[in-house]
């Protein structure tokens, strides 16, 4: 429909792992955790620009190091997430006063649960309701040597505010079609988005399905969200080599991201879409850039209304969002040769007439 040409200065990076839409002063903004600098950027929707940003403290008497993960909850409620344990994590407002600092208080003897790894990213987006923030967590475990390991593992877990202390969702469980499976680690992985109605939709990985949970993570329906360009996925229940985890990640079909728009009552789900392996290829965890992906378009009530196809080596879906204009669609995938230091180009989609 549109697109957006968004301005990188030397303190920045096209690659935003850390990002939220908020509004400042009832404009809507690209909030950006700048890892490089250590700060908060704000970037104009309508030209582009950089507009303002406030440093992270890394030193004197209220530290926030190690920054990984970020939600924009207002413009007087801007968490900035610390990485792994969540150990000294800050609360800021848009001209970067700090309003408070938070230590987790982990009151268990388990190991297991002692181990918090948290994502806070926009495919795992943390969420803020009635003090307390809602976290999801990757694995430390071994998914691809472990056909017990979706049995164990424990996705989402609590941050209660008031008193600084953290609660798993030990109800919460990866889907049953994973039992007793080995899988590539990016398999065990999930996106989450929460509609209008306060639930949480779930998409993993290597399931065609969507779940919906209410706020205790009690599930409450099911529904199909399957790629049509999907084969099914191949069951491994011995311990994978790195080759063989490879091969699966790149030839089938999976859904790393799962967004929804509240602008248009749409869910769109993305699927890298399977290509053929090539053991003489050099495989790192992003070569599924290269593959073809899919945005699986849904209404409100699940139905699917689309789905649209890009090329591989072009987009990257992990960093895309939604705003009041569309679904914005960055040109920066790490192997587009296009790929520019100084500036991304958001092409701009409105699924709405669909």
């Amino acid at each position: 429909m549109d697109s957006l040409i968004l301005k990188i200065d030397d303190k920045s990076s096209y690659d935003f792992n850390y990002f939220d839409i908020g509004r400042i002063d009832g404009i809507e903004k690209l909030v950006v955790l700048n890892q490089i600098n250590s700060s908060v950027d704000f970037y104009s929707l309508q030209d582009g620009n950089i507009e303002d940003r406030f440093d992270v403290p890394q030193d004197g008497p209220t530290p926030v190091r190690n920054t990984q993960g970020m939600l924009f909850y207002n413009q007087d409620s801007i968490f900035v997430f610390t990485s792994f344990l969540l150990s000294r994590f800050g609360l800021f407002d848009k001209n970067g006063e700090i309003r408070s600092l938070h230590r987790p208080i982990i009151e268990t003897d388990n190991l297991r649960d002692k181990v918090i790894n948290q994502a806070s990213s926009p495919t795992l987006p943390t969420v803020y309701s009635n003090g307390k923030l809602f976290f999801s967590q990757l694995t430390l475990g071994n998914p691809a040597g472990n056909p017990k390991f979706s049995e164990s593992h424990n996705p989402e877990f609590i941050y209660y505010l008031e008193k600084d202390s953290i609660a798993q969702v030990h109800h919460l469980k990866m889907p049953a079609d994973y039992k007793g499976s080995t899988m590539p680690l990016s398999f065990s992985f999930h996106s989450k988005a929460m509609n209008d109605a306060n639930e949480f939709v779930v998409s993993w990985f290597a399931t065609d399905s969507l779940y919906v949970f209410d706020m205790d993570f009690n599930l409450k329906s099911k529904h199909l969200g399957k790629s049509g360009l999907s084969k099914g996925f191949e069951k491994t229940t011995y311990p994978l080599s790195q080759e063989e985890a490879d091969r699966l990640t790149i030839s089938q079909t999976h859904y790393p991201r799962l967004i929804y728009d509240p602008y248009r009552r749409l869910y769109y789900r993305f699927a890298y879409i399977g290509r053929p392996y090539d053991p003489n290829e050099l495989i790192d965890y992003k070569s599924t850039q290269k593959n073809p992906f899919s945005i699986i378009v849904l209404d409100e009530d699940f139905i699917k209304l689309e789905e649209v196809v890009f090329p591989g080596s072009v987009y990257n879906l992990y960093h895309a969002f939604v705003a009041e204009s569309g679904l914005y669609l960055p040109m920066a995938n790490i192997f587009y040769v296009n790929l520019s230091e100084d500036e991304v180009k958001y092409e701009i989609f409105d699924f709405s007439s669909l």
